[in-house]
């Protein structure tokens, strides 16, 4: 690496979360949160670099001998900010801090994420970074990578110079506030390509049951960031501050795809926007396009039960080449759902799921158990809905309050008891540690989550499914999948 202004990190937490899934079988995904800001902080004129040390499966101490050789201006080590993967990213985040402060001393180090941005003064405090960036990071970035080259890496702005810029000088924080949401996301360029290769990347295994073979190159667009809806336990919207739903225009969107389609040869494409069904005209436009094109693609995008109010979009969407839609069921318990806003009814959902099943598009259904009011009932009402459903992939995770949500938030001032390491934030990890319920222990609710798994993907009607739409090779992956189960220190 030459030296550079701006060294963007995206640390590798893989062996920790995945365990033994996290060789060939688990995505490789592009951190394109990095690669918008690294674009940015290129169109303002900074000489920008970005290291992907999840993808190519490189140690703390390794990365910090890597930005020992481009003394950058200033390091930024970034979590993810789609969903749930930045708290478990933070325990390799902070590893990564104190690695390059030992190896590459005097260089300073910006953490950026939800958890940063949540609470920037207890992780300037407790992961020993140089710089928080509190609000979506752009411009406070760009702006700080200036002001450290312009007055030398060992100084620090004052406190609100930069805003939502904090800075810690041995026990002394300087405060920043919060930057400004980025309200016009047409002034972002695309995400930098070129520094995140997308032959580096490997797609989702249910994404490519039907090309297996074919996982990489992937990538990953935002057709709309943000999210309007206002979940107790998600934290979407933490580095945002507040619900909300900025749109790219469809020549933006086109653009990018088709650098990623034909500069880069992706087939394969994660739409990363929360709720990509949010606006039908908006989604009938892009599709209409992107058939125009002629592309053949295979897309994957999260949808609401409530965004989809006709079967006419699902037929387009199907034609535009998506072939999954990923669905918040959460519960099949009105009560469960209610208790954590989730407001959608079990009449909409049956007649979305028809809608999708005769689109012929693929439905990932996903499933949270142990949510505040749930019990060993509830919790198996939501099971057998996936088992009746027979979603050709369901996700069943477990109840985290993750630091930075408003139901985090709650239980704390309640005085319950919340997880002291980051990992046991994660879905797979060892040390994993959910909620307990007002009914349920923590516990209860891991094993019946991994006992779900195991009973829903060994079962021979999902087995033989999975072989005819897909081919027998899909079903040979999914058992090659439950050769590895997961390991818990509590059992």
């Amino acid at each position: 690496m030459n030296a550079v202004d701006l060294l963007l990190l995206f640390p590798n937490n893989r062996p920790r979360a995945y365990g033994s899934l996290g060789t060939d079988i688990a995505a490789v995904t592009p951190p394109v949160q990095l690669g918008l800001l690294a674009a940015y902080a290129r169109q303002q004129g900074l000489a920008v670099e970005l290291l992907d040390a999840d993808a190519e499966g490189i140690r703390p101490d390794q990365v910090a001998g890597r930005v020992g050789e481009s003394v950058p201006a200033l390091v930024i080590v970034g979590t993810d900010q789609v969903n749930s993967g930045d708290v478990t990213k933070m325990q390799a985040a902070g590893e990564t801090v104190r690695a390059i402060h030992k190896l590459a001393p005097g260089i300073p180090v910006l953490l950026d994420g939800v958890v940063p941005s949540a609470y920037p003064e207890r992780i300037l405090r407790d992961e020993e970074a140089d710089f928080v960036c509190c609000g979506e990071s752009y411009a406070p970035v760009t702006a700080l990578a200036k002001w450290l080259k312009a007055n030398g890496r060992d100084k620090r702005p004052a406190a609100g110079e930069i805003p939502g810029i904090w800075s810690r000088a041995g026990d002394d924080v300087a405060a920043g506030g919060r930057a400004p949401m980025f309200a016009d996301v047409e002034r972002l360029p695309d995400a930098a390509w070129d520094l995140m290769p997308p032959t580096r990347y490997r797609a989702h295994h249910w994404h490519c049951f039907d090309r297996l073979n074919a996982r990489s190159p992937y990538g990953a667009i935002y057709t709309n960031h943000g999210c309007p809806y206002n979940c107790s336990y998600c934290s979407v919207n933490v580095v945002a501050g507040r619900p909300n739903l900025r749109l790219r225009s469809a020549d933006r969107v086109l653009g990018e795809l088709e650098t990623l389609v034909e500069k880069h040869g992706v087939r394969n494409v994660r739409i990363l926007d929360n709720v990509f069904t949010a606006n039908t005209e908006r989604v009938e436009e892009i599709c209409d396009r992107i058939i125009a094109k002629g592309w053949d693609l295979n897309f994957w995008a999260y949808a609401h039960v409530s965004s989809i109010r006709s079967p006419d979009m699902l037929q387009k969407l199907h034609k535009a080449g998506v072939r999954w839609l990923a669905y918040g069921f959460e519960s099949a318990n009105a009560r469960v759902r209610g208790s954590v806003n989730k407001k959608t009814t079990g009449d909409a959902t049956d007649r979305v799921i028809g809608w999708t099943r005769d689109a012929d598009i693929s439905i990932v259904g996903n499933f949270i158990f142990g949510l505040p009011e749930d019990d060993l009932g509830s919790m198996q009402e939501s099971f057998d809905m996936a088992k009746t459903y027979q979603f050709e992939w369901a996700n069943f995770y477990c109840a985290m309050a993750y630091p930075g949500t408003r139901l985090y938030d709650e239980l704390v001032a309640q005085g319950v008891s919340m997880p002291t390491a980051w990992s046991a934030y994660g879905h797979y990890s060892r040390d994993s540690r959910p909620l307990s319920t007002k009914h349920v222990d923590w516990k209860e609710v891991v094993r019946f989550r991994d006992a779900a798994f195991q009973e829903y993907y060994e079962a021979p009607a999902y087995q033989a499914m999975v072989a005819k739409r897909f081919g027998p090779e899909a079903a040979a992956f999914v058992r090659r999948i439950l050769e590895h189960p997961i390991q818990r220190d509590f059992t």
